[in-house]
């Protein structure tokens, strides 16, 4: 029997590791919300960041790309750190959170269901997220950039450090071309997914070939964790 051919053996295909930054605290001692746009990295974010970290330690990356938020910054830092085969790394504001609006202003009784059910509003037409940034446009954001960087031929292995949301928003475009499965893409701190990407065809699309999802080397198994991202957050709102 002859030998496997090239184009069953995934040559020209590319990989993507998308991580979501470690934990932060979004509230101070007192339960005040803090600015999510510089908040860094706690202790307990930057043990996460190391155990993903030393799970990528033999993975050559070509690109290294994060938000420029500080805590997506200190995750691709953390994670790329010490190696002497690093790349550059880039960052862009393409890839900041979805911003929420005022958290303060939100009446208690809405937790429920704007908070604690906050991604499912995705699938609403023109709905915002936490009465902030609209999810269309969010969407439209994340997306324009994504495509110029499957658009770049000269890379092989691309990380990318970003958010929760930012992540939804990838990962389900690539498995059904639109945001239909964000609301069930769990996305906990300091997570790595991985997803082959085919060569982007004449009308833009791309075959894609999940991987590895929501993987967190530092409780792999999820003890614990049963509760998703926004009821957590909804819990430290009620704690205020």
């Amino acid at each position: 029997m002859s030998s496997t051919p090239n184009r069953y053996q995934g040559l020209g295909r590319r990989r993507l590791y998308l991580i979501r930054h470690g934990h932060v605290n979004y509230f101070d001692a007192a339960g005040h919300p803090l600015d999510p746009r510089s908040v860094p990295l706690s202790a307990e974010g930057e043990a996460q960041v190391q155990a993903a970290s030393s799970l990528l330690q033999g993975v050559t990356f070509d690109r290294a790309i994060s938000s420029d938020y500080p805590r997506a910054i200190q995750t691709l830092e953390m994670v790329l750190s010490g190696r002497s085969d690093s790349c550059l790394t880039e960052s862009t504001a393409a890839l900041r959170e979805i911003r929420a609006g005022r958290l303060s202003q939100m009446p208690p009784e809405s937790y429920d269901t704007e908070v604690a059910e906050a991604y499912h509003w995705s699938q609403q037409p023109g709905a915002g997220f936490l009465r902030g940034e609209r999810w269309d446009d969010f969407g439209a954001r994340v997306l324009a950039w994504f495509r110029i960087l499957l658009a770049d031929p000269n890379w092989q292995n691309a990380v990318v450090a970003s958010h929760d949301a930012v992540n939804r928003v990838l990962i389900s475009w690539l498995m059904s071309g639109d945001l239909s499965s964000l609301p069930f893409l769990e996305q906990d701190h300091a997570c790595v997914n991985i997803v082959d990407v085919d060569r982007p065809i004449a009308d833009g699309s791309v075959k894609a070939y999940l991987r590895l999802l929501n993987h967190t080397p530092c409780n792999p198994i999820k003890f614990g964790e049963r509760s998703t991202v926004m009821e957590r957050i909804t819990q430290s709102m009620l704690s205020m």
